[in-house]
């Protein structure tokens, strides 16, 4: 395993601990070889982006 100690953390997670429960969910919905590792990739790179507030979401 990859040492983790480095790597930012997002929401309390870093994102080789992400990639892990994405593919799991991923699979878990169905999702195999390109496609799966296509939408962890997506999913990977948008986590630094995601921004949470505590304004209310209409």
């Amino acid at each position: 395993m990859a040492d983790t100690a480095n790597e930012p953390m997002y929401y309390g997670l870093t994102l080789a601990q992400f990639r892990e429960r994405i593919k799991k969910l991923a699979t878990e919905k169905g999702l195999k070889g390109e496609k799966l590792e296509r939408v962890a990739a997506q999913a990977l790179d948008m986590i630094p982006t995601i921004r949470l507030d505590e304004a209310s979401q209409r």
